[in-house]
């Protein structure tokens, strides 16, 4: 399989694509508006405990307060054995208490972050966790003989109290350098513990790094062939990361700089726009159609204009096949969570039943995020669960479309002038261009983005018009060059 990792940098905002075997996997958005917590450390204190949720709302001394799970968690990681009898006694809560948690889920709408008492560090290479006594392997990998040689060296340098998970990227990595990593995420540990006695709550006292070098910390693996910056900026940050921490990775770091925008180059627009699609084709002629609801995600498997087998079981078993892989990547790339329903078309056999589930739980595998598959019904109906810790792309790219109240989306007006931006800085210098849109977007342009336009407009020599059209469609934005004629339509 052959995986690249695309990075595209505007003025205030990070593109990232993962690309295998030429096809869109992943894609992710990092801009101030999108203010990211997962991962941070706080001191917060209780608020209140509300007995029937079996929950808490700590204030961690940001907007809201947020939701901390009282029963058991961390339940897919951590043994009842594995916890420490203090932190099993600190989970006594009351009313005022100071506790220390960690961001496990962004807040959404009305809702606060989820959070968890039990507060982990990732490093390149480990993952050190407070209050617990558990070793482990990344379940991404599958060599018997690699998983024992990890949670060997693992049980051999853990710290006591504390428990270490061997990531992914550390594969074949020697015991040294586990050893240099968990020296590092110690000394981490030492430090926070102690400006968590001095502070009082709410208070932050660890912050997860920046977007860019989290990512290349946590995807930066064997399978990846290469990094492609199209900033050098950008470029000189992923670069000075890799030399100190992966420097046998830094070959595979390359800057892109052909006056192709890196995205066309690699067709992630198109793919991206695919994505958002409700109905998506498969090879042999089927589709599936994906609904997404309040309570779940519905995902219909049809044969359509199925062209093979005349046999109905074998065009049944190919059409689902080909679903059952589908399925797997539109969930991880666009990021869909929760409980999810897959409707597959009937089969008769149970050998092909269970040849679809198995697809789908191999293509799972590849998903950082984890799910749970609980096998095919007798209606052919499958149902998983995806926990995800951010906004879906539904969410950060569009809005809800004010047209048909509700019942569909347009592109967000920050993804609309992000696009915007792209097409001016690919602009000949010295160009007279028309802007025309909806007069929601142009305000938008000419109050809260006009300082970054203007200096995209000064580096690029540009001189801009702006039109409200009431004719262009909501979500859309034309742009014109005055000089050539030629139009460029963004968002839709």
């Amino acid at each position: 399989m052959k995986k690249k990792i695309l990075i595209s940098t505007l003025l205030d905002e990070y593109r990232i694509a993962v690309i295998e075997d030429d096809v869109l996997v992943e894609f992710y958005i990092e801009r101030p508006d999108l203010l990211k917590r997962v991962g941070n450390i706080y001191k917060g204190k209780i608020l209140s405990i509300n007995p029937e949720l079996n929950a808490a709302f700590v204030d961690i001394g940001i907007e809201r307060s947020a939701f901390l799970p009282l029963s058991r968690e961390r339940e897919d990681i951590l043994e009842a054995e594995d916890v420490s009898e203090d932190l099993l006694e600190a989970r006594k809560l009351s009313k005022g208490s100071e506790i220390l948690v960690q961001v496990t889920k962004e807040g959404v709408g009305s809702k606060g972050a989820r959070i968890t008492q039990y507060c982990s560090l990732p490093g390149r290479y480990l993952v050190l966790m407070a209050g617990t006594s558990h070793t482990g392997v990344s379940r991404r990998i599958v060599n018997t003989r690699e998983r024992y040689r990890l949670k060997k060296i693992v049980k051999e340098i853990k710290p006591a109290d504390f428990g270490v998970i061997a990531r992914t990227v550390a594969q074949k990595v020697d015991a040294s350098e586990l050893k240099r990593d968990l020296k590092i995420l110690s000394r981490m540990w030492r430090r926070l513990a102690g400006v968590a006695r001095k502070r009082t709550a709410p208070a932050l006292l660890y912050k997860e790094t920046d977007f860019i070098t989290a990512f290349v910390r946590d995807n930066l693996a064997p399978d990846v062939d290469s990094i492609i910056v199209d900033s050098k900026r950008t470029y000189k940050q992923v670069s000075s990361y890799v030399k100190k921490f992966s420097s046998n990775y830094l070959a595979r770091i390359k800057l892109h700089d052909s006056p192709t925008p890196l995205f066309d180059m690699y067709k992630v627009n198109k793919w991206l726009k695919r994505s958002f699609e409700r109905k998506i084709k498969l090879p042999s002629g089927g589709y599936i159609i994906i609904e997404e609801t309040e309570a779940l995600v519905a995902i219909d498997v049809n044969s359509g204009s199925f062209k093979g087998h005349k046999d109905a079981e074998v065009m049944s078993l190919t059409t689902n096949l080909e679903a059952a892989k589908e399925v797997a990547r539109q969930l991880r790339l666009r990021d869909k969570g929760g409980a999810i329903v897959i409707d597959f078309i009937d089969m008769q056999e149970s050998s092909n039943k269970r040849k679809v589930v198995n697809t789908l739980k191999k293509e799972l595998r590849k998903d950082k995020s984890k799910t749970r598959v609980y096998g095919m019904s007798k209606l052919g109906l499958v149902q998983l669960t995806r926990k995800r810790s951010r906004l879906s792309l539904t969410e950060i790219m569009f809005d809800y479309c004010p047209v048909c109240e509700g019942t569909g989306h347009i592109p967000s007006i920050q993804d609309v002038t992000s696009r915007l931006e792209q097409v001016l800085l690919t602009l000949p210098r010295r160009r007279h261009v028309k802007i025309r849109a909806k007069d929601y977007i142009i305000d938008h342009l000419k109050t809260s983005d006009w300082n970054k336009l203007r200096k995209i407009m000064r580096m690029n020599r540009l001189h801009a018009d702006f039109e409200a059209d009431s004719d262009v469609n909501y979500g859309e934005l034309i742009l014109t060059d005055v000089d050539t004629g030629k139009q460029y339509k963004v968002g839709r």
